[in-house]
């Protein structure tokens, strides 16, 4: 009896031991989950909103988050055109093809958490989203965008000509212009329509913010990066995962990891 009592004693000193020698507890692992599941959460809702008490500014500024952020979406995309031209209704369109960013992520799982012997963790998730994140940037989009503007006076041409007839030049500018631009909604309205969902697999570094003593994301990468040990500020990664990885792996991964943590 003596003998098992020295061993499990044994046992739970070693465990002890190695505990305070990588500095990293359950509870530990349980913060650094908790810290990106509201990350993620926050980043899924469309907004920005709360996200610098779970990140650090460059992350929180960072590309990332900007990518899912609905009103950054918005100013970005009017910023390349002339506000004091734009009426009323198309600002509607604009507002409404902006909000489907809002909704762009489906779903998230968290599928591995990890840490290392100086305490920073390691999450890797994936994330689901209802279309490409490319879908504005992509060589199709601006491609269609570029013959929509080369063929749009030869198509109205009759009805331009007419409104010269009755209106002032300045109020058919402002139609012209108002309506390309909601010709431009219609052409990434379509794609976005068109596309099929994908999944992407990005990394989060999380680590203890000295300041508050509370967990924080410090950087997200991809998966493919962050498995190449490239870690890098949100605010200098694209985190999209090559089309070629995104469909033969990342359904796969996400079914064998489903939303388990790995001690």
């Amino acid at each position: 009896m003596n003998t098992i009592k020295k061993l499990l004693t044994s046992v739970a000193l070693t465990a002890t031991s190695f505990s305070l020698l990588t500095g990293c507890s359950s509870a530990d692992k349980t913060a650094i989950q908790d810290t990106a599941d509201k990350f993620l959460a926050i980043v899924k809702s469309g907004t920005n909103e709360d996200i610098e008490k779970y990140a650090s500014a460059e992350v929180s500024e960072g590309e990332f988050v900007k990518t899912f952020d609905s009103e950054y979406l918005k100013q970005n995309f009017m910023d390349g055109f002339v506000s004091s031209e734009i009426d009323d209704a198309t600002m509607e369109r604009v507002e409404s093809f902006c909000s489907l960013f809002s909704d762009m992520i489906t779903d998230y799982k968290i599928s591995e958490v990890s840490v290392d012997k100086s305490g920073v963790g390691t999450v890797v998730a994936m994330i689901d989203t209802s279309f490409p994140i490319d879908v504005i940037d992509n060589s199709e989009a601006l491609e269609l965008i570029e013959e929509q503007a080369q063929s749009y006076y030869a198509e109205n041409e009759e009805q331009i000509v007419a409104m010269y007839e009755e209106k002032t030049e300045e109020e058919v500018e402002a139609y012209i212009y108002n309506d390309m631009i909601i010709k431009i909604i219609d052409v990434y309205e379509a794609l976005i329509k068109e596309a099929s969902p994908e999944t992407y697999a990005i990394t989060l570094t999380v680590e203890k913010n000295a300041e508050t003593d509370s967990y924080y994301v410090t950087g997200v990468t991809s998966y493919d990066e962050a498995s190449e040990s490239t870690t890098q500020a949100a605010t200098e990664t694209a985190t999209t995962v090559e089309a070629t990885s995104s469909a033969t792996g990342s359904s796969e991964e996400a079914d064998a990891s489903s939303s388990s943590v790995s001690e």
